[in-house]
């Protein structure tokens, strides 16, 4: 068998020799140079070197015959001869890109920490790179030296063209990406690092370094999707499963997170954080029992706990415990040694409570103790201040309240609306243009967020003018087209709204909020239901767990007289919104088609408990009565 494999190889051989030789030419003594080929194959180095030196004898200029030797050489392991004989190649033939190649990685396998030998091997490297520009291993090895040697300037000059190359080669981003951040534009990493995690979803350096800037900028949602792929390989590590159900805790996805922390509290029932984070997660799904049995079993243990306190104390709050809940940031803030944002919490908290109880003056001083956290407005303590001062028709305090902190925080959205609307509600209409006018200049956010506050205030016509402003800026800028006809349908212009949503799914077909919006307002006003139904399912399939689309979904079953599937899509809803009035009374408005008196009553009963619009309660005693009355009538 190894007779009948040499003589194929002899035979390939001779082969390739009758075709036309390609970049490194073929020797002249093709039986000589295939015995050596062979020996070498099977490891008889010296044997095969003694013949390739008879050939090399015959033709001595012959560069590819020595590359072949330097490569034998290797292969026995004499490796200063196999240097010393790439190095008299390359001197005669400098544009021999394997000698380059070969060389320069012989050169860096050899260096340790000898910088001379490394910059002799960055040379070669960077010769064969030169040579062969889709060499890439070349190239992110002279790359790989540039930042051992914290040359990041040269890196980064190298990977950039590398990466306008390859643009989808995991390593050459994952490199780039470091290479940024070590020259502090960390700003630029993230896309690279994403292209290296759409190559290879479980390259693990590069999941790690996003996980950092998804956490920095709150993106907790991406944090928990880019832990998945390494999840599916290793379904049974606790750490990872442990890491991405935080993620869904503090990125909104309080389902996720509570069933995640519900089966590694089982796995380990003794670890107390994890219980912890399962009371802030059934605390966030309004599940208040259960996590107010798990918060006092964990403070039974650790009374001080401070961030215990701090979320239990949340608990309460959600549950409008005003009595329990100001005690318990009372001796959270008794502790003394506390973290200053638990401290901030705590404080914003017993402002939020004093404003419930309708202490206004006691509210606004708390608040006003922490309008700044970390050199940031502290929106919900703002907040608190404002509506304190509105119960009192105090307009002008209110813009004293906010002028400093609009020129401090000039470019802060949530600071520079509630600023634009106090000018609004005091009547100073010039200067909350100007205001606002500057403020969309700054972007869409700030343009979204100045426009809502003129709605907040009463004026919805100045609101649509900025937002066509800002729209003839940026004629692209789709958010600021869906807010523009979410101010108009609002205003009571369904026609323009309709108009304004449709050009904007013109231009992204898919564009889910405006897919909801539009098709909830032609299930309200009972139009065009079939493409109605075809948008929210898309809206719906785009968004599964958004409580607003499914509860417009089950809407529009509603008004197709579907009523399974309504009461299926409806029911949904109230889970994903609990807190939400409108989606009980669609469901109670379900209830009462169906006829079932006592389930409709229970949920326009909670529906009303929610405290809502000031418009809509009246509606729903309106239903309650009508519901309450037939009832008297039938028993009769």
């Amino acid at each position: 068998m190894n007779a009948m494999r040499k003589w194929l190889l002899l035979l390939l051989t001779v082969a390739s020799f009758a075709v036309p030789a390609g970049a490194q030419e073929f020797p002249n003594e093709p039986y000589e140079f295939l015995l050596a080929k062979l020996a070498a194959a099977e490891g008889r180095f010296d044997e095969a070197i003694q013949h390739l030196n008879s050939v090399i004898e015959k033709q001595p200029d012959d560069p590819v015959l020595r590359y072949e030797r330097a490569m034998m050489l290797i292969d026995s392991g004499r490796i200063d001869r196999a240097e010393a004989e790439l190095r008299a190649v390359i001197e005669k033939n400098p544009d021999l890109y394997d000698a380059q190649r070969v060389l320069g990685r012989l050169l860096l396998d050899r260096a340790g920490n000898d910088r001379k030998r490394v910059d002799q091997a960055l040379v070669h490297l960077q010769a064969a790179f030169k040579l062969n520009p889709d060499d890439l291993s070349s190239g992110i090895a002279s790359a790989q030296i540039y930042m051992s040697t914290n040359r990041f300037q040269e890196a980064e000059r190298l990977l950039a063209a590398m990466v306008e190359r390859a643009p989808d080669h995991r390593a050459l981003n994952y490199h780039y990406a470091h290479v940024l951040t070590k020259l502090g534009r960390g700003n630029e990493s993230r896309a690279y690092l994403e292209r290296s995690l759409a190559a290879e979803p479980t390259f693990g350096p590069a999941v790690m370094q996003l996980l950092d800037i998804y956490q920095q900028e709150n993106e907790w949602s991406k944090a928990a999707e880019i832990l998945q792929p390494l999840i599916d390989e290793e379904p049974a590590n606790i750490e990872l499963l442990r890491q991405q159900a935080y993620f869904y805790l503090r990125g909104g996805a309080a389902r996720k997170a509570r069933d995640r922390f519900k089966a590694l509290t089982v796995a380990d029932p003794k670890d107390p954080r994890l219980k912890f984070f399962l009371a802030e997660a059934l605390n966030d799904l309004e599940e208040y029992a259960e996590s107010e049995k798990i918060f006092r079993e964990l403070l039974t243990a650790t009374p001080d706990d401070a961030e215990m306190l701090g979320s239990f104390g949340m608990s309460l709050i959600g549950q409008k415990r005003w009595d329990e809940a100001a005690a318990t940031f009372n001796k959270l803030l008794g502790r003394g040694d506390i973290a200053d944002h638990l401290a901030a919490l705590a404080r914003t908290q017993l402002a939020h409570i004093d404003m419930q109880r309708g202490n206004y003056e006691a509210a606004i001083e708390t608040a006003k103790s922490i309008f700044v956290f970390r050199d940031r407005p502290n929106a919900q303590a703002i907040n608190i201040a404002l509506m304190a001062l509105r119960k009192q028709e105090r307009t002008a305090d209110a813009i004293a309240l906010l002028e400093p902190l609009a020129a401090k925080f000039d470019s802060d959205p949530f600071v520079n609306a509630r600023y634009v609307e106090a000018l609004v509600r005091a009547g100073q209409k010039e200067k909350a243009q100007k205001h606002a006018a500057v403020q969309a200049k700054l972007g869409t956010r700030n343009a979204i967020t100045a426009a809502e506050a003129y709605v907040a205030a009463g004026d919805h016509a100045e609101a649509v003018s900025l937002l066509q402003t800002a729209i003839a800026a940026k004629p692209e800028e789709v958010d600021l087209q869906f807010e523009l006809g979410s101010v108009q349908e609002r205003a009571g212009d369904k026609k323009a709204a309709e108009k304004t949503f449709l050009a904007v799914l013109e231009k992204s077909e898919n564009h889910a909020p405006t897919l909801n919006y539009l098709g909830y307002m032609w299930a309200e006003s009972a139009v065009n239901l079939d493409r109605a139904h075809e948008m929210l399912t898309r809206a719906v399939g785009q968004e599964p767990e958004n409580g607003a689309y499914v509860d417009s979904l089950g809407w529009i079953y509603f008004r197709l007289n579907k009523l399974d599937l309504a009461e299926k899509y409806l029911t949904d809803a109230t889970r994903l919104l609990p807190r939400d009035a409108t989606v009980h009374e669609h469901l109670g408005d379900l209830f009462a088609k169906r006829g079932d008196a006592e389930r409709a009553l229970k949920s326009y009963r909670t529906a009303l408990d929610l405290d809502p619009e000031g418009k809509e309660v009246e509606k729903l005693r309106s239903k309650i009565a009508e519901i309450e009355r037939k009832g008297q009538t039938s028993q009769r």
